[in-house]
């Protein structure tokens, strides 16, 4: 199955997203010592894990231990142990790796990559957001200290530009807003510390913007919405997007470019209108889309140079994810009931003339991701 718009089926899902380049079977020989994916019970976890599974069975790689750890308290958790351990080989270490003894009980790994997050509801529940975006990751640093990195972290922190700078850049200051923006800033923080006191531990610090799925997804959610006659709000005017594949790709790969100090990649896919979004959204459904207020001049969006320069192009192009997930949507596909709120918050504000405050930061944390 060549492209996302021929997927029919949640097997035929499953297949595709875990398919592996040829760049990530040809990194896997090379890539020395176990791996650890920590949070791999969440939203990318299981296909990422899966993915890495598929690329060392391509490469013909023997011996090297592939471990997940996780709550695996949920149905789709318990399920996705279930499928680590009988079909794909992987070891599975369940509990809460805020327990000091849990964590200190998991086995060394040469390479970990950190999944683990806090994200909707932070402003409620700001303690769970510093303890799991911030405090965990310095335990989790300490632990492995001599180890290689991939760390999931998020462009929710830079500042909104306007679309013809082409996004925020790495080196580009941050601005963040409210407790989940300073907590991602605090575990990058974390991680970078623990590296100026272990110069054998290497980081790289993964900057996601908008991995789109068929069963959740800013472009799931806004078909949903269009379906529905449900008015949209354009206040965040444009949006990175890039399918959960080339996503997970990117995240694994990152392990070959983690440094002292840490490299930092964005991993965002093309800056896109909203409004076209919704439009060829709404073609394909048959329905026209129902816009709420004004377009807002500036918008939370990345560049990603670095990361076509390093790894090449993307598999999957912006047409085509529109196209499945108006088929998927219009032929009542799975969901996973994992809103990202993009579009939809604003719009019931906007459509009673409620006062608009800073709903753009909710947004922007529709990325990726955990």
């Amino acid at each position: 199955m060549s492209s996302i718009s021929e997927v029919a089926t949640v097997e035929e899902l499953t297949e595709f997203m875990t398919q592996p380049t040829a760049g990530l079977v040809e990194m896997m020989p090379g890539l020395d010592g176990d791996v650890m994916v920590l949070g791999a019970d969440g939203k990318m976890g299981p296909e990422l894990v899966e993915t890495m599974v598929r690329a060392e069975r391509q490469a013909g790689v023997v011996g090297r231990s592939i471990m997940a750890a996780g709550l695996f308290a949920t149905d789709s958790g318990l399920a996705a142990q279930k499928r680590f351990e009988v079909e794909l080989g992987v070891r599975t270490f369940p509990g809460d790796l805020t327990d000091e003894a849990t964590l200190l009980e998991l086995p060394h790994a040469e390479n970990v990559i950190f999944m683990i997050g806090f994200k909707f509801g932070s402003a409620s529940d700001p303690g769970k957001a510093i303890l799991l975006n911030s405090i965990l990751p310095s335990h989790v640093a300490m632990k492995y200290e001599t180890s290689r990195f991939v760390i999931f972290s998020s462009g929710n922190p830079y500042p909104h530009t306007l679309p013809a700078q082409a996004g925020s850049r790495e080196g580009d200051e941050l601005s963040p807003q409210g407790i989940y923006g300073y907590s991602i800033v605090a575990r990058e923080a974390a991680f970078t510390l623990s590296a100026h006191g272990h110069p054998e531990q290497k980081h790289c610090f993964y900057r996601l913007m908008y991995s789109q799925h068929l069963c959740y997804g800013v472009l799931v959610d806004l078909a949903r919405m269009i379906r529905d006659g449900e008015p949209i709000s354009l206040e965040m005017p444009y949006v990175n997007l890039i399918s959960q594949r080339d996503a997970i790709d990117r995240a694994i790969r990152g392990l070959q470019i983690a440094d002292n100090p840490p490299v930092i990649l964005n991993v965002a896919g093309p800056i896109t209108s909203v409004r076209e979004i919704c439009q060829s959204l709404g073609d394909h459904l048959g329905k026209a889309p129902v816009f709420a207020g004004e377009e807002a001049p500036h918008a939370l969006i990345a560049n990603d140079d670095f990361c076509l320069e390093t790894f090449g192009p993307y598999r999957d192009g912006v047409d085509e994810m529109l196209e499945a997930a108006a088929r998927w949507v219009s032929r009542g596909g799975e969901y996973w009931d994992l809103p990202t709120l993009f579009g939809r918050a604003a719009a019931r504000w906007v459509s009673r003339g409620g006062e608009y405050w800073d709903l753009p930061t909710l947004f922007g944390r529709a990325d990726h991701l955990y």
